[in-house]
């Protein structure tokens, strides 16, 4: 139990300083956004061997009691959750990657405005990862009470 409730603090509490720290960032000032890139990358590291941990962790409290958890409702609402929580990680990674490597802009798009709108996409991506972090705690909660 503590591998996977301390997985989930230190991957979310990471992720929720990333998250915290894109959503002030002056997206303006190329040097902030050239130093939050860098950060962003540096931190990914530890945040997926945290995640690993809880999901190893979980996936050992899951066989200790299939019985219970495989009938469970809200066990399946959390697993949902992991996956979105798992698919938003790919979107900032890809976000960020297209960020660092230089901004792929459409036909009739400035470099520009290319930039601005992943910058809001990686944005409205923190925003999703707060919610779904702080609902995988509840449903975390809830399990663990049912």
């Amino acid at each position: 139990m503590f591998g996977h409730i301390g997985g989930l603090i230190a991957g979310g509490g990471l992720a929720l300083a990333s998250d915290r720290a894109t959503l002030r960032i002056d997206v303006d000032d190329e040097s902030a956004r050239s130093r939050h890139l860098d950060e962003l990358a540096r931190q990914r590291f530890p945040v997926n061997v945290a995640f690993v941990v809880a999901i190893v962790s979980g996936a050992l409290l899951f066989f200790a009691d299939v019985e219970a958890f495989a009938t469970s409702r809200i066990f399946w609402a959390k697993m949902a959750l992991m996956a979105l929580l798992l698919v938003n990680l790919a979107v900032m990674a890809r976000v960020e990657s297209a960020l660092r490597d230089g901004v792929p802009q459409g036909p009739l798009e400035s470099s520009a405005s290319a930039h601005a709108r992943l910058w809001r996409r990686r944005r409205a991506s923190a925003v999703v990862s707060v919610a779904l972090w702080f609902v995988l705690v509840l449903a975390g909660t809830a399990l663990a009470s049912h």
